[in-house]
């Protein structure tokens, strides 16, 4: 039982007296040369059973630190538009960048331990998929250069009904005691033995776990300000060693996979284009306006070659849709903001609320692409991405958004006399610049960083389409034909 690993040391006035300006000094200290550094952020989750102190702590901390450079968020049950995003959507939208700190009161660890305790004998590979997403989080967030700092706060069942009972008892003090924490401190067992479950199953080098005692005010105090000193000065959150080389078959498989650039059959006749063009996004329009379309979400992610024809085949989607139904997303280099903080970031930012689409002109997958072949990318950090996409698409997958990827496949020659024929046109002359043709001279190593691609991020769930794309309008219509199967096979 936790409460009897706790040594319930109590600090004297003159203990804390020398103790306490040393640690303010260091803290100051190690928070400004984070600021002009700017080698991690500090992401700081604070747990703890009722009366542990969790607020107290939180509170003597901001006393100690530049609160500027500090946020403290508290979540409580999802809102309205939080319940619109996957779960972890709230957590990412306050990651902080580089050089700052977040104190966040539970965090992501706040809906597991609610569960745990109200749920005791929740389906095991409920629980283990719940595991495996915090744990994934983790190390993604450490890798990124995030520093994850956890600390429980724990006290003794008498303690605790004792401290429950004073703050009750006082009017001034009355409304900090809820229904729920009288609810939890009857069940003390039974919410240790979900925090011990969580401290284990969580527990990670890059992201460990810190057990305070919360006996003492003093003595919690100096100890939190210690375990936040170590994650600040980098002692705490260091990324795991090289990631796992992929196995043989997946690089078997990346090299089987085919980027087919034509078809069987002569050009589709503009005639019969117009046609079936009308036919699909009549079809389209009408599957985003079916009731059980408002339970779910789309996420389209298109992917080539420049002059493949993702534009073209993005506007014929956008035209099926209400202009209230959809955002289109271009993704170019990352901005300051979005580099100073993981690489997801700003794509999490980016996801459609129920009934809408999201659709992404480039994406989370230039990591391993363009990243990777132009060097923009160490090796590590690309290799690992692999895992962290799949992972990201499960979650969006889970939350009931329908994920749809298309490759759009142009052949050498087709992209050459199309970067031509923009040159001639004054307007479209801006779509081809210096950039596009050193990519076109990395051709090879762009087909294959796709075929890899392909072969280890395609998924039922979040499946890959290659597009041959020399003819546009048997490409623009065979993504249309693609997308409402994606869309029709997840509503029924």
């Amino acid at each position: 039982m936790l409460h009897e690993v706790l040594s319930g040391r109590r600090l004297t006035k003159l203990e804390y007296g020398h103790a306490l300006p040393k640690l303010q000094d260091q803290l100051l200290d190690a928070q400004f040369e984070l600021r002009k550094s700017r080698a991690r952020a500090v992401v700081v989750i604070v747990t703890g059973i009722p009366a542990a102190g969790r607020s107290e702590v939180v509170n003597e901390l901001l006393g100690w630190l530049d609160p500027k450079f500090v946020t403290v968020y508290g979540f409580r049950a999802p809102d309205e538009a939080e319940r619109q995003k996957p779960l972890l959507w709230r957590y990412w939208r306050v990651m902080p960048p580089l050089g700052r700190i977040a104190i966040m009161h539970a965090g992501w660890y706040g809906e597991f331990l609610r569960e745990s305790v109200l749920h005791p004998k929740r389906p095991a590979a409920e629980v283990r998929r719940e595991v495996e997403r915090i744990r994934s989080l983790e190390r993604m967030l450490v890798a990124d250069g995030v520093a994850v700092v956890k600390v429980h706060l724990h006290v003794g069942p008498e303690i605790q009904r004792k401290r429950l009972e004073k703050l009750h008892g006082d009017k001034r003090t009355r409304w900090r005691v809820t229904r729920e924490d009288l609810w939890l401190a009857r069940h003390f067992r039974r919410v240790e033995k979900a925090v011990e479950h969580c401290l284990e199953v969580t527990e990670q080098p890059m992201a460990p776990w810190h057990l305070v005692d919360g006996t003492d005010r003093q003595h919690r105090a100096l100890e939190v300000g210690r375990v936040l000193l170590a994650g600040m000065e980098g002692r705490i959150g260091r990324a795991e060693g090289r990631a796992k080389p992929p196995a043989a078959s997946r690089l078997r498989a990346a090299r089987k996979v085919q980027l087919p650039t034509g078809h069987r059959g002569p050009r589709v006749a503009e005639e019969d284009y117009d046609q079936e063009l009308e036919q699909l996004q009549g079809r389209l329009a009408l599957l985003s306006r079916r009731p059980k379309f408002a339970r779910h979400s789309v996420v389209v992610a298109f992917e080539g070659m420049d002059a493949a024809g993702k534009g073209g085949a993005i506007r014929r989607i956008t035209a099926a849709l209400d202009a209230r139904q959809y955002r289109v997303v271009p993704i170019s280099a990352p901005s300051p903001e979005e580099l100073a903080r993981p690489y997801l970031w700003r794509f999490w930012f980016q996801l459609p609320p129920r009934g809408n689409y999201t659709i992404f002109d480039r994406s989370w997958y230039g990591r391993v692409l363009v990243e990777r072949v132009r060097g923009l990318a160490k090796r590590p950090d690309w290799q690992r991405a692999y895992d962290e996409i799949n992972e990201f698409e499960r979650e969006l997958s889970e939350h009931r958004v329908i994920v749809a990827k298309f490759w759009m496949s142009v052949s050498p020659a087709e992209q050459l006399a199309r970067f031509r024929e923009r040159d001639r046109n004054p307007l479209k002359r801006f779509k081809v610049d210096p950039e596009d043709w050193a990519n076109r001279k990395q051709r090879s190593a762009y087909d294959r960083a796709a075929g890899e691609m392909i072969a280890r991020t395609s998924a039922r769930h979040a499946p890959w389409y290659v597009m041959p794309a020399d003819d546009k309008r048997y490409a623009r219509l065979l993504v249309l034909r693609r997308l409402c199967e994606r869309i029709e096979a997840a509503l029924d």
